[in-house]
């Protein structure tokens, strides 16, 4: 019997009715029996075009998955914020080595992100780790400095007197020369108390800076961002590890990151924004000389 394969439209004889496959394009086809009046059709395509075929909805697969990957994370960045806002996904360590960096080296970027986040947390436990280690890397070198070069009250006695006249009201009153050493040879609870409670009131009295010189200069930026702000900077002090020099770098890198956070958060423009900065700078020598940060 001759027909005509439906796949490939090539003449082929076949023995009979029914399933065959071609021996042209090695399709398995229904041959039809023109009495019944029934038509040729394809049962299953050639090996290499099924395969074409799958490989083409494999790839058409890949690409969806791909991009729904994509939308889920532009979703994910804009309703998680920074990478501490989303350290349940990303993981501590991840979320914490991320938002170091971001607002370090990045912090336009970050301070933006920082401030389209959909669910924000209020008070970052991340300031409170940073402004820690900050806290710990200070006092363990402030102390180690003062004691290894005072090991006694006898010691810094002498020294306090070698600056002569000018020391002279120190000197009529020793108690407060005591009291001086004291504060350097701390006992350990009073040691705790300082290292747990300086870094809440960093973030605390940085934050009410930030938000005061804001209002003052008329933006309308809620205090919350400026909770997290203070927070978020206080990556800074990690350099604290330092003794010194950390320091110097610490205090520097910090007040630029008041001034590009400053313009992002609140809008400002360049000259808002190094008034907005050198407001932040004096009321935090005024806290720093007043003992309160």
């Amino acid at each position: 019997m001759i027909t005509e394969c439906p796949n490939c439209s090539k003449t082929i004889s076949v023995a009979k009715c029914g399933i065959t496959r071609c021996p042209k394009c090695r399709a398995l086809v229904f041959i039809g029996d023109p009495l019944k009046d029934e038509k040729n059709s394809i049962v299953e395509p050639p090996q290499e075009e099924h395969s074409k075929e799958t490989s083409e909805k494999s790839e058409k697969n890949e690409n969806l998955k791909n991009v729904r990957i994509v939308i889920e994370k532009i979703q994910s960045m804009v309703d998680g914020g920074t990478p501490w806002d989303m350290v349940s996904k990303l993981g501590f360590a991840d979320a914490f080595f991320l938002t170091t960096k971001e607002v370090l080296l990045m912090p336009e970027q970050f301070f933006y992100k920082m401030k389209i986040c959909r669910k924000p947390s209020f008070f970052p436990l991340y300031g409170l780790i940073a402004a820690l280690a900050a806290s710990l890397f200070q006092i363990f070198w402030a102390l180690k400095f003062f004691q290894t070069s005072f090991p006694d009250f006898a010691s810094f006695k002498a020294a306090v007197s070698s600056f002569g006249t000018d020391a002279l009201p120190l000197l009529n009153d020793e108690n407060a020369l005591k009291a001086i050493f004291g504060m350097m040879n701390p006992e350990p609870s009073m040691l705790f108390f300082q290292i747990v409670l300086s870094p809440f009131m960093a973030i605390v009295f940085t934050s009410f800076i930030l938000h005061t010189g804001s209002t003052l200069l008329g933006s309308n930026t809620r205090l919350i961002h400026f909770y997290r702000m203070s927070s978020f900077i206080m990556a800074t002090g990690l350099f604290n590890i330092v003794p010194v020099f950390g320091n110097i770098v610490s205090f520097v890198w910090r007040a630029v990151l008041v001034y590009k956070g400053g313009k992002v958060l609140n809008g400002f423009n360049e000259r808002k924004a190094r008034i907005y900065l050198v407001f932040y700078l004096f009321m935090q020598i005024l806290f720093i000389g007043l003992g309160m940060i």
